[in-house]
């Protein structure tokens, strides 16, 4: 593994991280958490540190293993991006659907979750 590749999955972690937290708050936090049904008590003890923590390093270890996808995976980047973005999609449309989530809720889930892969691709483009 070369450097571009770690700085890839650790940058792309980080930013999809920061994305993550700017998404789920400002931009469609209070949508989400009506869509949820989750109150303000609730969501405080959802978003603890240490559970901040956890989602990070489960985010980091997503990172590196979709950077490593990219890296190895024998095909156009394009094609590479589309693949792993309807790989992640799918499974968590069909997770949401038997979990009884609103269509709204799916979408801003979904929606993070592409963004997510884009960023992921975004940075392996800049650092490989």
């Amino acid at each position: 593994m070369t450097t571009g590749f770690y700085l890839a999955a650790i940058s792309g972690a980080v930013f999809s991280f920061i994305v993550g937290c700017i998404w789920y708050t400002l931009l469609f936090g209070k949508t989400w958490q009506k869509e949820m049904v989750f109150s303000e008590a609730k969501i405080k003890t959802i978003f603890t540190p240490k559970k901040m923590f956890f989602a990070f390093v489960c985010e980091w270890m997503a990172a590196f293993c979709t950077v490593g996808l990219l890296f190895n995976l024998q095909v156009p980047l394009v094609a590479k991006t589309a693949m792993l973005a309807t790989v992640i999609i799918f499974s968590g449309i069909k997770l949401s659907i038997f979990d009884g989530k609103s269509f709204k809720t799916i979408l801003i889930n979904e929606g993070y979750r592409l963004l997510s892969a884009l960023i992921l691709t975004l940075t392996f483009t800049i650092f490989m």
